[in-house]
């Protein structure tokens, strides 16, 4: 047992200076150094996100670009197979091989950036993009209803008939 002079007084705070504040068992030091948020509030919100959506090449989106008359992957191969006239000088040779090329096609569903990725040499390279050139306008991909840019790689297969 305790004298009263030993027990150590405590105030009780008022009931309304605890309105305001939250109880706990933790003391926790409060952010005074708040990113300053008010660019969020001023209704430009959406301008970023639409600007990364344009310029970003995608190499698969929901509704992937086709040409035309449908047909998926199969159809763009064949169309650029039609295209291609086999040069004399791989004819000379026997180059016989497949072609990786890339292509993107952009929101307005026009061939752009052309690249052969692994090619034959030959004058096959060069046939081969310029075949790819060739290529209707697509019907452009899509992703969350935007048209937008997507890039496609395909084999092209050269043999001698």
């Amino acid at each position: 047992m305790k004298k009263d002079e030993e027990v150590k007084k405590e105030e009780v705070p008022n009931q309304d200076e605890l309105k305001e504040k939250t109880v706990a068992t933790v003391t926790v030091q409060g952010n005074t150094n708040a990113p300053d948020l008010s660019e969020l509030a001023s209704g430009e919100g959406d301008k970023v996100v639409e600007a990364v959506v344009e310029n970003k090449v995608y190499t698969y989106v929901e509704q992937m670009p086709e040409l035309p008359g449908g047909g998926g992957n199969a159809a763009i191969v064949a169309a650029i197979q039609k295209a291609v006239k086999y040069p004399p000088l791989a004819l000379r040779n026997q180059v016989e091989g497949r072609i990786f090329v890339s292509f993107t096609v952009n929101p307005e569903g026009e061939v752009s950036d052309v690249k052969v990725v692994k090619g034959l040499g030959s004058g096959l390279d060069e046939e081969t993009v310029r075949a790819v050139k060739t290529l209707p306008k697509f019907i452009p991909g899509k992703q969350n209803g935007r048209a937008v840019s997507v890039s496609f790689t395909v084999p092209i297969t050269f043999k001698i008939q």
